[in-house]
């Protein structure tokens, strides 16, 4: 059982802790979060529980309603919104990486698309994903806009809990080409094109969750 290493901040490891046994499925949604019975768990008191829980609220996978906090649970809408907003700044953090990015993130890309071919050939999804994820951070780094990262920060965060609360998991996107031509617009500067089909590519995304929230739905 994970708990607290006293030397270091209590609310922000209590945060962090709680923060990844959600994201990780420990909890389901809509189960009650009790104060008590987390601080027993991490081995601390409340007053730092409690801090953690107001800024999981705050990230929005925690609820509070009629005195009770509980695990947010998604709606469909909410994935259409969540993936609208994530369309809009990734399109912004492309078009900003476009005059921003160095040398160094430029070799980052190029290693990171190589890594992904790799993995795609060898069927590994895991780590597929892990590239995925990878290939839009260093983009959104490339930006140089510390907002637009805190910004996506919180939306990756609501997507992958969105994805093992709805999905189990299970959808994984092709993307692979996808990721080449974007670096590919990228390195030449092209903004235009490269910020169109950013937004083409994060809509595909949409597509792919929703066809398997359906599916998974129907079962």
């Amino acid at each position: 059982m994970t708990r607290i290493i006293k030397p270091e901040s209590l609310h922000l490891q209590a945060y962090h802790i709680l923060k990844e046994e959600i994201l990780e499925g420990e909890y389901k949604p809509s189960e009650r979060i009790v104060e008590a019975k987390a601080a027993s768990k991490l081995g601390i008191s409340r007053g730092p529980v409690r801090e953690a829980i107001r800024m999981l609220i705050q990230d929005g996978l925690l609820t509070y309603n009629e005195g009770y906090v509980r695990v947010y649970t998604p709606t469909v809408q909410d994935v259409v919104d969540i993936f609208q907003c994530r369309e809009s700044l990734e399109a912004l953090a492309i078009s900003l990486a476009i005059y921003h990015i160095t040398e160094v993130e430029k070799e980052q890309l190029t290693n990171n698309l190589q890594a992904t071919y790799q993995a795609y050939e060898q069927q590994k999804t895991i780590e597929l994903g892990k590239l995925d994820q990878e290939f839009h951070d260093i983009i959104i780094h490339a930006s140089k806009n510390k907002q637009l990262k805190e910004l996506l920060e919180v939306i990756r965060t609501k997507i992958h809990y969105m994805r093992i609360s709805m999905v189990k998991g299970e959808f994984y996107p092709s993307f692979v080409s996808e990721h080449e031509r974007l670096a590919e617009l990228l390195f030449k500067r092209n903004e235009a094109e490269a910020n169109e089909l950013m937004k083409q590519h994060i809509k595909k995304g949409l597509d792919g969750v929703l066809m398997h929230i359906e599916k998974a739905q129907s079962r």
